[in-house]
């Protein structure tokens, strides 16, 4: 090829690589060139609160302003950075774990990315929202593992990260994680063995945050599903009537749950109704699960759905359903995590629904073989009532 052809093409390369480059270093650099540095922000008000802190400023009177940034360690080493717009004077300033006083840097920058002198102020957050759901948190064997309680006040988004000693040397293995921003937390981790065994719980939020660990030394009880083959209904004198071509066997015969049909009584009812089964042998019941029935647009907590309700045992009812042949086991409320109002429902709450509504039975009861339901209250308020599958754990003697 030509010499000359070839120095042509080598400095139009060259040209092109360092116009690339020079237009790579440009978009690199600040949109606009600085003007100076804008002056610094005044008038700093604090208001500290749980895990958090906000603040309230003054900006600099300066047209080429473009944001505030805060600057500070939440723990030790660990930076974080906050950016407010120009059009506000507030930000807030989270990621807190502890209630010490941290300082904060605070700078006004300008479109040129040039930042003024710094004002540095001190936040000290009060109580951090997981260290107050720590120390709130119960833990208590149940049928089958172990039972978290707690409370969740400002419905902060934290995980519940539970470990037991799986060789009884103190060498831990994980639970599943409970993830929640309910305000009411009450979780059952369950297919654990009936030994006693240590288990450790702690909390941590999305900034990595860590509360202290709870260890407590629990005896899961022992419990199996029972067989919904040896259940049959039990059709007594005060008992409520099934509609829209239902029947109560189709609470347990083990279609998948929230399915249309799912058993449905009278809506017409003027007060609570009752159901009665036979579970076909006595049996020390442990606890029960209700699969609600899904409502158009996947809404579990409204209509029919059961909401406060009471459990009844007898081992010889009177077939005129005179309730004197029957015992109490326990009162139930379905309650809605989110405490949403009626018609709106979180994600929370429909994984809550879709697992099924679980109670406990309370431990030490006698074995019992009819079951009587007595419903008080569905979530639209009256009394007819839908269940689309009930399954029942316990021990058959």
């Amino acid at each position: 090829m030509n010499k000359h052809i070839i120095k042509h093409i080598l400095t139009a390369a060259c040209t092109t690589m360092l116009f690339s480059a020079c237009k790579e270093e440009m978009l690199r650099g600040p949109i606009e060139k600085s003007k100076g540095a804008p002056g610094e922000i005044s008038q700093v008000q604090i208001e500290n609160r749980n895990g958090f802190a906000n603040i309230i400023y003054q900006l600099p009177d300066n047209p080429d302003l473009a944001y505030v940034k805060a600057v500070y360690e939440v723990g030790r080493g660990t930076k974080r950075e906050i950016k407010a717009s120009y059009y506000t004077n507030r930000m807030t300033l989270d990621g807190f774990g502890d209630t010490l006083a941290h300082q904060v840097q605070l700078y006004a920058v300008n479109r040129g990315e040039e930042a003024s002198k710094p004002v540095t102020i001190t936040v000290q957050p009060l109580v951090s929202p997981i260290t107050l759901t720590y120390r709130s948190m119960k833990v208590v064997a149940t049928f089958g593992g172990i039972n978290i309680q707690t409370t969740n006040q400002f419905r902060y988004p934290l995980v519940i990260m539970p470990l037991y000693d799986s060789t009884g040397k103190g060498a831990y293995s994980t639970l599943d994680n409970i993830y929640t921003e309910d305000s009411l937390i009450n979780r059952n981790i369950r297919g654990l063995d009936t030994v006693a065994t240590k288990f450790a719980i702690s909390i941590r939020d999305r900034f990595l945050n860590h509360t202290d660990t709870m260890y407590a030394t629990l005896k899961p009880i022992y419990e199996q599903q029972l067989d919904r083959l040896t259940y049959s209904a039990v059709h007594l004198a005060n008992d409520a009537k099934f509609v829209y071509s239902t029947n109560q066997e189709m609470m347990w015969d083990g279609r998948g749950a929230s399915q249309w049909p799912s058993a449905f009584t009278d809506e017409s009812a003027g007060g609570p109704v009752s159901i009665t089964m036979n579970l076909g042998k006595a049996t020390i019941l442990s606890r029960f699960k209700i699969f609600p029935y899904m409502e158009i647009g996947s809404n579990y907590y409204i209509r029919g759905n059961v909401r406060l309700f009471e459990v009844y045992g007898s081992n010889n009812p009177s077939p005129d359903g005179n309730w004197s042949s029957w015992t109490k086991l326990r009162d139930c409320e379905v309650i809605k995590p989110s405490g949403q109002p009626y018609g709106t429902e979180t994600t929370g709450d429909q994984e809550l629904a879709t697992a099924g509504w679980e109670f406990d039975f309370p431990a030490g009861l006698p074995p019992y073989k009819y079951l009587r339901f007595k419903l008080l209250r569905t979530w639209q308020g009256h009394y007819g009532f839908s269940i689309s599958q009930l399954k029942l754990w316990g021990a058959s003697m």
